[in-house]
């Protein structure tokens, strides 16, 4: 079984990552591809990512010491390559997590948060924060050439208006893909991966219980 876990912001891929790793026979990663993957333009890669994990979950199951049931990858930047993800692999389960919009927005900022030390930023000359959801030459905002690249970008002046376009973008875009995949992707309220009855939703989703 592979199954993906996603959600807008980075601080929601990591408790998504720790839930499913606290599961017996659970092998998921982090991010595996974040230095190659790109908003656009990486399909092959995800492809790959696919191909890797079958083949692992092949080699285990054919094996008489079996180390997992359960494969997997969490990711926030397979959200555009979804569709392609379940045309390709229809029995796929991507677990993904909302919570409301003013928490998602300080988990970015405090993700994306440099340095609240005025002192330190004006003799390093550091920036507050990274903009990864603007196309910018670095001077009003750090430059993360590897996360930069994971984002898409918005035509706007403004970094609030820049991670608001961003949210709104991701939730809307999963709410449409859930809607025309409803066996293969379902999103869960992050509250729910700390209690029992969300843990057994979530796990009866992906069909391990």
């Amino acid at each position: 079984m592979i199954v993906f876990g996603l959600g807008a912001s980075r601080k929601e891929s990591k408790k998504i990552h720790t839930f499913f790793n606290k599961e017996d026979g659970f092998l998921f990663n982090l991010e595996s591809d974040l230095n190659d993957v790109s908003w656009n333009d990486s399909e092959n890669i995800i492809i790959d990512r696919v191909n890797l994990m079958h083949n692992k979950i092949y080699n285990n199951t054919n094996s008489n010491n079996k180390k997992f049931k359960v494969i997997g990858e969490v990711a926030f930047y397979i959200f555009p390559y979804l569709e392609l993800m379940i045309n390709n692999f229809p029995y796929l389960k991507f677990i993904c997590t909302q919570q409301n919009r003013k928490k998602t927005y300080d988990d970015i900022i405090s993700d994306i948060r440099m340095n609240n030390n005025f002192l330190m930023r004006f003799l390093f000359f550091r920036k507050e924060y990274k903009n990864h959801w603007m196309n910018h030459n670095g001077r009003k905002w750090e430059k993360d050439y590897i996360l930069d690249k994971c984002y898409p970008k918005f035509d706007v002046d403004s970094l609030k208006i820049s991670i608001d376009k961003y949210i709104d973008l991701y939730h809307s875009g999963l709410k449409k893909i859930q809607r025309k995949y409803p066996k293969n992707l379902s999103t869960f309220y992050l509250d729910e991966l700390n209690s029992d009855y969300g843990k057994k939703k979530i796990l009866s989703f992906i069909g391990s219980k």
